[in-house]
């Protein structure tokens, strides 16, 4: 190894040398970069070494920063990564800003050298994770099959050499930035919440009572109202009064429909409980969830679904604007609904449902309970070729999940499990989206309940908005082909990109929705994400 890398030392030495001596001092932070060799200039490791290496190749080897006033507003840039929800010093700013003023003192060429090279990578680093995100979510979810943006050295060096002639990286920076409106709704919501964290926390708000209803009175009336009015749910003026009227509970009733609860003004538990939120945590969501929109901004289409697992919702994107949204239930904590991309590739209106081996014990004890079972849900028994089997030749005293050899399949109708029609966009985890007769479940405000796949409140008009652009069906035409209560399946004539992600925060033109971590994933993402870049093993 050290053969190899003393000959590949040797060899871009010879090339690069003439121009490489004209400045020593640069040579001396490069020479280590150029042959592979881990490095680090002020204790600050170089994270983007092919990136960093490939630009000074095509700027000969010479200074990229060398007029001073233009890389102080560079800096000014680094700085501003905080309102992206990324750290400034993840770029190296408190040594770069160090570095600078001693340039303005005294000039010196090795410090020259050393911000050069440090700021180049500085910001290949920022415009890196703008792009893509700066946790890697393959290592936090093994479910993960989206494909990163893949960023070219020399194209990056060429954008970032024009871009510095141009005295333009400004521009350069915010088109790399997620173009989703979700994106900046929720960097508003940084910038506020940050206010009020800097502000100070309130007090805790108890009640007298356990429950404050609509009417009553309550010491803490006061404070609840001020509590409100930071937040911006409340715009009227504080006092003391303690009577918890009309106004109060319209203003009740916002916060309480932005966090997945109740919205009934009256204040018990849970509510109290968000009430109390601190506004750290506040700002702690949005920054992981400012991170999962990096994650998959930049391979988004035109049009596309997301199923926001997080919120029970699925969103139909056009343009990157919202156009239309359902309620959704998804898997239950222990058949997580899992994170992944797929292309919905066609649709089947009066669909069968196979009953997976995982689940097939349940129909076994049902049909113990009562033998009518599988006459009563639409049920037939087929061997391993799809052979029609005579459930009656089966000893289902003795039958288990491990025994049984056969599959259950279940008939189309409206008590099939899957609904009257599901949307298929093949994957290795057997998910896709489907009806389903169990509507109740979506008047929930937790909707965790299925078994891995997604169902849909809305079915029929998700079809329609589907095969209404380029394969021309009319919602008449699907209910016609619903009534007729035979299995068709419809292929889309351009795939429609399927995102299945998980959102604890985000935005709509009401303002920002707040949902329960329900599969208890923030606090790994956030500890990657404010873990320093260096000491970062994600």
């Amino acid at each position: 190894m050290k053969i190899l890398r003393y000959t590949a030392l040797l060899s871009c030495l010879s090339i690069c040398m003439p121009v490489l001596a004209e400045n020593q001092y640069l040579q001396q932070q490069l020479e280590p970069i150029l042959i592979g060799e881990s490095h680090s200039i002020e204790g600050q490791h170089i994270h983007s070494p092919e990136m960093t290496v490939a630009t000074y190749k095509a700027n000969s080897f010479e200074r990229v920063w060398d007029d001073n006033k233009y890389a102080k507003q560079a800096l000014n840039l680094i700085a501003q990564a905080e309102l992206e929800g990324l750290s400034p010093n993840d770029y190296h700013f408190d040594t770069l800003m160090a570095l600078a003023n001693e340039i303005e003192k005294r000039g010196a060429d090795a410090v020259e050298a050393q911000f050069d090279v440090l700021m180049t990578d500085a910001v290949m680093t920022y415009a890196k994770h703008l792009i893509r995100g700066k946790v890697n979510p393959k290592q936090l979810a093994a479910t993960w099959n989206y494909e990163q943006f893949d960023v070219s050295p020399d194209a990056a060096a060429a954008s970032l050499l024009k871009h510095v002639k141009s005295k333009s990286l400004d521009k350069g920076l915010e088109n790399l930035k997620p173009v989703l409106p979700h994106y900046k709704r929720l960097k508003d919501a940084l910038v506020f919440y940050r206010e009020l964290d800097a502000t100070g926390e309130l007090p805790d708000f108890a009640l007298q009572n356990k429950v404050l209803k609509p009417g009553q009175s309550d010491p803490a009336v006061p404070l609840l109202r001020q509590k409100l009015k930071r937040l911006k749910y409340f715009d009227g003026s504080n006092n003391d009064a303690t009577d918890y009227n009309d106004e109060l509970v319209t203003a009740v009733k916002r916060f309480q429909n932005a966090h997945q609860v109740a919205d009934d003004g009256v204040i018990g538990n849970a509510t109290l409980k968000l009430l109390n939120k601190d506004y750290s945590e506040y700002v702690n969501d949005i920054l992981v969830n400012l991170e999962r929109i990096r994650w998959v901004d930049n391979t988004l289409t035109e049009r596309f679904l997301v199923v926001n697992i997080a919120g029970y919702l699925l969103y139909l994107f056009e343009d990157n604007k919202l156009k239309w949204q359902t309620n959704v239930v998804v898997g239950r904590n222990y058949t997580k609904t899992p994170i992944f991309k797929g292309q919905m590739s066609y649709i089947v209106m009066n669909p069968t449902w196979t009953v997976p081996r995982s689940i097939s014990g349940g129909i076994i004890k049902k049909m113990k309970e009562n033998p009518n079972y599988l006459n009563e849900k639409d049920f037939v028994v087929v061997d391993s070729r799809r052979n029609p089997v005579d459930s009656k030749s089966i000893d289902w005293p003795n039958a288990s999940r491990k025994n049984f050899p056969y599959w259950f399949v279940q008939q189309p109708s409206e008590n099939n499990s899957l609904g009257q029609i599901k949307f298929m966009f093949p994957n290795k985890y057997s998910i896709y989206l489907h009806d389903t007769p169990a509507k109740s479940l979506f008047q929930q405000d937790q909707r965790a309940f299925s078994h891995g796949c997604v169902r849909v409140d809305d079915p029929f008009t998700l079809a329609e908005k589907i095969l209404e652009t380029s394969d021309n069906w009319s919602r008449s035409e699907i209910d016609d082909a619903i009534a007729a209560k035979e299995t068709k399946k419809v292929s889309l004539s351009k795939p429609l990109d399927v995102l299945l992600m998980y959102w604890t925060v985000a935005g709509n033109d009401e303002g920002l929705q707040f949902y329960t971590d329900v599969y208890n994933r923030d606090g790994a993402l956030l500890k990657a994400l404010t873990t320093p870049l260096a000491n970062n093993t994600i």
